[in-house]
């Protein structure tokens, strides 16, 4: 199913090149060719939908047959959301809202918690049929929608339900960036109540559309009742581009997605007239090595910091964020942010002034504002992650990035870019590394940890596969689980830092008691035995201890 899927997206869009001709721009563009472009998204959009369901509809039957409750039930679960590694979690609830298992063994405390009075769950047992709910706020602080299937005996009697719940815009990046990737538009998902579930432009997401006061314009109110009201349509408003830099107007073409009686709008945009379009430049040559730019980095920053605290934050945010000013100097440049992620200075991206972008992550799922935020408090020090260069069209591109507080209220950083590490990775390669330390971290909550972290340091065992080995550490920085660097087990290295001062550990562990996230390191690979960038998934095994593994930039 999945090859023809992706063959058809092919050669629509093989089509539409046909049709369109070889250009960077959507100058010109027929609206058919759009249309075509929102079909193409909802159909991919339908399908993904459609193998979520396959795989709980699976659940359901083995359960009809196993039981509701017990081991078993749980390692059907956990089966399937392995087949799905990018999902948070799969629960099994009676038809009274009791939750009678739960997968992974992290959500195993919420068995028998009264779950009845949640909207999504009457409506499933109410319903007693497959049904996608609306998004709700999950308890790990972020949304989520739970698709979910019935559980029937086999005498055909009502038992509960079975569900998969996983982030909206996660689901949705992965049926549509393949298909918009390389091209100029844009795609914003939204409920019918006008709840924004997915936009290219991540700060969006979350947003509604009549309630927030970023849309309060009445032309663009115009536009968006008409989005939600009608299943299919066009037209046109005008808003700020996907850089934040600047107005435009811009065509909407949409067309509406779901299963199972869910209906999301799905708005492809580009510019309306070429007018619209931002300059193109070419890059700035980058000069000099990485050590003599970050140390120039560093400096920078602290410069900065020095500015902040003699003129005043008014004065020092007036003149950080003007891009003719004295903290622009070419690929160097100075953001500030609240410590609860308000953005204050961003001289290239000045409509996100004043937006709050906590939760924000880059295009590998790396959630670097919270991490930037994270080691401000601490202090200071440098993060990696992906953003789009503005010496070099906005194309997005791995950056190191230093940061200082100015104060216990905000902080300045600045970053250089490092356009020589490929800064993508697809959804295949992310899906087996999440997969690989979903695995591990279920085989050590069956195991123990005595057995599973011996595994995992077997030079000999499926878990020390060279780079893709895995590897783990206690909350505390103490090292459990390193087979090619053995002679550091049971060391504390929570205060490790790479050459250019991430601190490696303190970052993991961060993001696995967050349930588990992708960070970047610069780590020694057993492969070639130099030290080299890649990303990170870590995901924790108890509240004790995490497990990990990852993937080398110079493997794509």
């Amino acid at each position: 199913m999945k090859v023809v899927h992706i063959l058809g997206i092919f050669l629509i869009l093989t089509a539409l090149v046909a049709v369109t001709g070889c250009t960077d721009t959507v100058a010109g563009m027929q609206n058919d060719d759009m249309v075509a472009v929102a079909d193409t998204v909802a159909t991919s959009i339908n399908a993904g939908l459609g193998e979520l369901k396959d795989g709980i509809r699976n659940n359901s039957l083995a359960l009809s047959e196993t039981g509701l409750t017990g081991r078993e039930a749980e390692a059907i679960l956990a089966r399937n959301l392995l087949r799905h590694p990018w999902a948070v979690s799969s629960l099994v609830i009676s038809k009274e809202g009791i939750v009678l298992a739960a997968a992974p063994e992290n959500y195993a405390g919420i068995v028998g918690e009264d779950l009845s009075w949640q909207s999504q769950v009457q409506d499933a047992n109410t319903k007693q049929a497959p049904i996608i709910s609306g998004v709700f706020l999950m308890a790990e602080g972020f949304t989520g929608v739970s698709q979910s299937y019935p559980v029937f005996s086999p005498s055909a009697e009502y038992l509960g339900y079975t569900d998969i719940t996983y982030a909206p815009d996660v689901f949705l990046g992965r049926q549509i960036l393949p298909i918009i990737n390389g091209t100029a538009y844009d795609v914003w998902v939204t409920q019918v109540d006008g709840t924004v579930i997915y936009d290219t432009t991540k700060e969006e997401i979350g947003k509604n559309l009549f309630t927030d006061p970023a849309y309060a314009d009445p032309a663009l109110q115009a536009i968006f009742s008409r989005i939600v009201q009608e299943p299919s349509g066009t037209g046109t408003y005008t808003f700020r581009d996907r850089d934040w830099n600047r107005n435009v107007t811009k065509t909407a073409v949409w067309e509406t997605a779901g299963i199972d009686g869910t209906s999301w709008r799905v708005v492809v945009t580009g510019f309306a007239d070429e007018t619209d379009l931002k300059t193109v430049r070419a890059p700035t040559p980058v000069s000099g090595t990485t050590d003599a730019r970050f140390a120039n980095l560093t400096l920078f920053v602290q410069r900065a910091a020095s500015y902040a605290k003699e003129h005043g934050k008014e004065a020092a945010l007036k003149e950080f964020n003007n891009p003719n000013g004295t903290f622009i100097d070419g690929e160097l440049y100075i953001y500030a942010y609240r410590m609860d992620g308000t953005v204050l200075a961003l001289p290239y991206q000045q409509g996100l002034l004043g937006t709050k972008r906590t939760g924000i992550t880059d295009s590998n799922g790396v959630e670097f504002i919270d991490g930037l935020i994270e080691i401000a408090g601490n202090g200071g020090g440098s993060l990696y992650y992906i953003y789009p260069n503005p010496e070099d069209n906005y194309r997005e591109e791995f950056k190191l990035s230093s940061v200082i507080p100015v104060d216990n209220e905000w902080f300045v950083g600045s970053g250089i870019y490092l356009p020589e590490f490929p800064a993508g990775f697809n959804d295949t390669e992310r899906d087996d590394l999440v997969g690989r330390v979903k695995a591990a971290r279920d085989y050590a909550q069956v195991q123990g940890a005595e057995k599973a972290v011996a595994d995992f340091n077997d030079l000999n065992g499926v878990y020390a596969d060279g780079s893709r080995y895995i590897f783990a550490y206690g909350y505390n920085g103490t090292t459990l689980a390193l087979p090619f660097q053995p002679e550091l087990i049971g060391s504390n290295r929570r205060d490790f830092a790479d050459t250019y001062g991430v601190k490696i550990i303190q970052w993991e562990s961060a993001a696995a008691q967050r349930g588990g996230g992708f960070v970047y390191v610069q780590y020694f690979n057993p492969d070639n035995g130099e030290a080299g960038l890649k990303l990170c998934y870590v995901a924790p095994v108890d509240d004790t201890w995490f497990v990990g593994s990852g993937i080398y930039t110079d493997q794509l």
